[in-house]
């Protein structure tokens, strides 16, 4: 029985979706004024394998992520480079993308656009303005600024647990005289001379950032979803507003599960500009192969911290070239003559037969990735036995093997830990290859280093593996 972990309540809970089989999710996506960081790839990472398992556990998944393609830093990027706004967003929702893609993300069902549900926007902010829940002050000369009025819903605070007085003594320094309250957020801005601007009932204007995901899911949704995820910095303010706007209008529960996996931090470090630490994606993907980073995302649960530097990311790099070298053993093996000497099978059939419940256990422990991952390293590690016996299997042993690889790829594609995939190896490649694994065992590494650069121009790069061996793949 799968249980997750609700912010909301901070209890692990069993899952029980509004409308079974069908899950309706929720995911908040990218600002695009910008290439991604890590933490915002492990956060699509994440959901995606939530969202893969889902449907492996029979469940039909509406999945939707969301892409905020109007903002103020887009505004200002525009502006400083003299771009339209629209030609900067839509160089960023490239490269998302592109990221993505890389990282065997699969698309949601809809990547709505923030500047294509304006007239849902603008309905839901005169519903909440028609109850009392909102109000209209003055700005300039396009138009006026609508604000949410937190004090008119009593459970603000409920998913950050925070207190709404406490949270008024703490905005008081950053007061607006605009607002009746400190905490009091905007729906819709008036327009600014260069900006994008949408006719409202209250003049031109652009919405505010929280209503966009509100009008965006409850459009393609329904009033009450399954499952809304994000990051942890997104529980306050941005979940918590959501939670508020969509409430005070429909007065039925917003979101039924509120999932947030957690930082990122560079060297022990959060990033953040101000440290100059940040790490784009892009460029994490420039040195590491995408299965790998998508390895270490996975290595630790959702919820927790992960540590992000060169040492552990060599570590998850050592463990998936392990797993990847499994694969590529069986099938050799598998290729060759049939062996007749006896081996010892009986551990192999045991991991096989119990690879699956212990993979479901983890991932139904709300979504225990690396218990799962643990669960097929046992699985390959007992491959790797067998394979060490003799160096042509027996045909039965060869079946079990076969079982084993089948195991491992359904169950690793379901979180995206696989294999890459095997490509043609000219024969001049190969024999380099082996050339300079002869001049590692006889310590010419100068030579070695040169046979490698060798490999390099024809378009191929060797990686060493441990224990001797090596793989060859296409240069990035």
């Amino acid at each position: 029985m799968l249980k997750v972990t609700n912010t909301l309540t901070g209890e692990k809970e069993t899952f029980q979706p509004l409308n079974p089989p069908q899950v309706k999710m929720y995911v908040c996506g990218p600002t695009v004024y910008g290439d991604i960081h890590i933490g915002n790839a492990r956060s699509q990472v994440n959901f995606d394998t939530i969202r893969k398992y889902l449907i492996y556990a029979g469940y039909q998944v509406e999945y939707v992520v969301n892409i905020t393609d109007v903002d103020d830093k887009i505004i200002k990027i525009a502006l400083d480079e003299k771009r339209n706004a629209k030609e900067v967003a839509e160089t960023y929702i490239n490269a998302f993308f592109e990221v993505m893609e890389k990282l065997g993300v699969q698309k949601a069902d809809l990547h709505p656009k923030a500047t294509e549900y304006i007239k849902e926007m603008v309905e839901l902010i005169s519903g909440l303005v028609e109850k009392n829940h909102a109000y209209v002050v003055p700005s300039n000369e396009f138009g006026k600024d609508v604000l949410y009025d937190s004090r008119s819903f009593q459970p603000y605070g409920k998913l950050s647990g925070k207190n709404l007085e406490e949270l008024m003594e703490g905005a008081r320094v950053e007061r607006n005289e605009s607002k009746r309250n400190p905490t009091d957020f905007v729906l819709w801005k008036a327009a600014k001379p260069g900006e994008p601007m949408w006719d409202s009932p209250w003049g031109k204007g652009r919405p505010g950032w929280h209503i966009e995901c509100s009008a965006m899911a409850r459009k393609l949704l329904g009033d009450t979803i399954d499952i809304h995820g994000g990051g942890v910095d997104l529980i306050f303010p941005h979940h918590e507003n959501e939670i508020a706007q969509c409430e005070a209008y429909t007065e039925k529960t917003y979101v039924r599960y509120w999932l947030h996996n957690g930082f990122i931090e560079i060297s022990g470090q959060k990033m953040s500009k101000s440290l100059g630490n940040i790490w784009k994606a892009k460029d994490a993907l420039a040195e590491f192969r995408p299965e790998v980073l998508r390895y270490f995302f996975l290595s630790a649960h959702y919820r927790s911290g992960l540590n992000y530097d060169r040492e552990i990311l060599e570590a998850a790099k050592r463990g998936w070239e392990e797993f990847n070298l499994t694969f590529q053993r069986i099938e050799d093996a598998m290729a060759g003559p049939d062996g007749n000497s006896p081996m010892d099978l009986l551990e192999l059939r045991l991991s096989i037969d119990e690879v699956e419940v212990k993979f479901k256990e983890a991932m139904d422990d709300d979504f225990n990735t690396p218990q799962a991952m643990a669960a097929l390293f046992d699985l390959a590690r007992e491959a790797r036995r067998v394979l060490s016996q003799s160096a042509q299997p027996t045909a039965g042993a060869k079946s079990l093997l076969a079982e084993a690889l089948e195991k491992l790829n359904k169950l690793g594609g379901l979180i995206g830990i696989t294999s890459a995939q095997r490509v043609s190896v000219p024969k001049e490649v190969e024999e380099l290859a082996q050339t300079r694994i002869r001049l590692k065992t006889e310590k010419k590494f100068k030579e070695a280093d040169e046979i490698r650069a060798q490999v390099l121009a024809l378009g191929f790069t060797i990686e060493d593996v441990k224990g001797g061996q090596y793989r060859i793949l296409p240069k990035k």
